[in-house]
Protein backbone atom coordinates (compact mmCIF):
# COMPACT_ATOMS: atom_id res chain seq x y z
CA UNK A 1 0.00 0.00 0.00
CA UNK A 2 1.40 3.62 -0.42
CA UNK A 3 2.49 6.15 1.85
CA UNK A 4 -0.72 8.15 2.46
CA UNK A 5 -0.65 11.94 3.23
CA UNK A 6 -3.53 13.29 4.99
CA UNK A 7 -4.91 16.86 4.82
CA UNK A 8 -7.42 19.30 5.60
CA UNK A 9 -9.70 20.50 2.59
CA UNK A 10 -9.43 24.03 2.39
CA UNK A 11 -12.18 26.32 2.99
CA UNK A 12 -13.14 24.75 6.40
CA UNK A 13 -15.73 25.99 9.05
CA UNK A 14 -15.01 25.26 12.66
CA UNK A 15 -17.61 26.12 14.62
CA UNK A 16 -15.83 26.76 17.75
CA UNK A 17 -13.44 29.80 16.38
CA UNK A 18 -17.10 31.52 14.48
CA UNK A 19 -18.32 32.32 11.22
CA UNK A 20 -16.10 32.18 8.49
CA UNK A 21 -14.04 30.00 6.56
CA UNK A 22 -10.36 28.77 7.15
CA UNK A 23 -7.45 26.82 6.51
CA UNK A 24 -4.83 24.87 7.41
CA UNK A 25 -1.08 26.44 7.92
CA UNK A 26 0.34 23.51 8.29
CA UNK A 27 -1.06 22.11 5.52
CA UNK A 28 -0.51 24.91 3.29
CA UNK A 29 3.33 24.12 3.77
CA UNK A 30 3.43 20.51 2.36
CA UNK A 31 1.09 21.60 -0.62
CA UNK A 32 3.65 24.69 -1.23
CA UNK A 33 6.46 21.91 -1.25
CA UNK A 34 4.10 19.50 -3.61
CA UNK A 35 3.84 22.26 -6.27
CA UNK A 36 7.30 22.69 -5.97
CA UNK A 37 8.29 19.30 -6.02
CA UNK A 38 5.39 17.22 -7.97
CA UNK A 39 7.31 14.19 -8.21
CA UNK A 40 5.76 13.47 -4.30
CA UNK A 41 2.33 13.88 -5.52
CA UNK A 42 2.93 11.59 -7.82
CA UNK A 43 4.72 8.83 -5.88
CA UNK A 44 2.48 8.93 -2.59
CA UNK A 45 -1.99 9.28 -2.26
CA UNK A 46 -3.12 12.47 -0.83
CA UNK A 47 -6.69 12.56 0.94
CA UNK A 48 -8.61 15.48 1.92
CA UNK A 49 -10.40 15.21 4.75
CA UNK A 50 -12.86 17.45 6.53
CA UNK A 51 -11.86 19.37 9.48
CA UNK A 52 -14.81 17.72 11.81
CA UNK A 53 -13.63 14.35 13.65
CA UNK A 54 -13.65 11.81 13.08
CA UNK A 55 -11.66 12.87 9.91
CA UNK A 56 -11.94 9.95 7.33
CA UNK A 57 -9.99 6.91 8.18
CA UNK A 58 -7.53 8.72 9.50
CA UNK A 59 -8.15 7.47 13.26
CA UNK A 60 -8.44 3.91 11.88
CA UNK A 61 -4.29 4.42 11.67
CA UNK A 62 -3.66 6.43 14.35
CA UNK A 63 -6.35 6.71 17.01
CA UNK A 64 -9.21 9.05 17.96
CA UNK A 65 -6.87 10.84 20.18
CA UNK A 66 -4.30 11.88 17.17
CA UNK A 67 -6.35 12.98 14.40
CA UNK A 68 -3.75 16.60 13.05
CA UNK A 69 -3.41 16.82 9.55
CA UNK A 70 -1.11 17.12 8.02
CA UNK A 71 -0.32 13.16 8.91
CA UNK A 72 1.55 11.11 6.80
CA UNK A 73 1.24 6.98 7.54
CA UNK A 74 3.14 4.58 6.24
CA UNK A 75 0.81 1.24 6.15
CA UNK A 76 4.06 -1.01 4.97
CA UNK A 77 5.85 0.19 8.07
CA UNK A 78 9.32 2.43 7.25
CA UNK A 79 10.37 2.96 4.28
CA UNK A 80 14.21 3.54 4.36
CA UNK A 81 14.07 7.35 4.48
CA UNK A 82 11.23 7.70 7.28
CA UNK A 83 12.17 5.33 10.44
CA UNK A 84 14.21 8.84 12.07
CA UNK A 85 10.64 11.39 11.75
CA UNK A 86 8.20 8.32 12.15
CA UNK A 87 6.28 6.86 15.52
CA UNK A 88 4.13 4.44 15.88
CA UNK A 89 0.44 4.81 16.95
CA UNK A 90 -1.46 2.73 19.32
CA UNK A 91 -3.37 0.65 16.21
CA UNK A 92 0.39 -0.09 15.58
CA UNK A 93 0.65 1.81 12.03
CA UNK A 94 3.74 3.89 11.25
CA UNK A 95 3.48 7.79 11.10
CA UNK A 96 4.85 11.02 11.05
CA UNK A 97 2.84 13.67 12.60
CA UNK A 98 5.07 16.87 12.70
CA UNK A 99 4.78 19.19 9.26
CA UNK A 100 8.40 20.05 10.07
CA UNK A 101 9.23 16.12 10.06
CA UNK A 102 6.90 15.60 7.22
CA UNK A 103 9.04 17.84 5.19
CA UNK A 104 12.14 16.70 6.01
CA UNK A 105 11.48 13.15 5.28
CA UNK A 106 9.99 14.25 1.41
CA UNK A 107 13.71 15.98 1.22
CA UNK A 108 15.40 13.01 1.99
CA UNK A 109 13.06 10.63 -0.10
CA UNK A 110 12.86 12.95 -3.14
CA UNK A 111 16.20 14.03 -2.56
CA UNK A 112 15.26 17.58 -2.59
CA UNK A 113 17.34 20.68 -2.01
CA UNK A 114 17.68 21.52 1.31
CA UNK A 115 15.21 24.54 3.00
CA UNK A 116 17.04 27.73 3.70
Amino acid sequence: MNTILFLLKRDFTDEEQGKGKFFCPFCLKVEGLMAMFPEIRHAIEVRYVDFDKPRANLADFVGSDNQSCPHLIFPDGDDQWSGKYSLKSEMGIVHIDRTSYILNYFIDRFDLPSAH
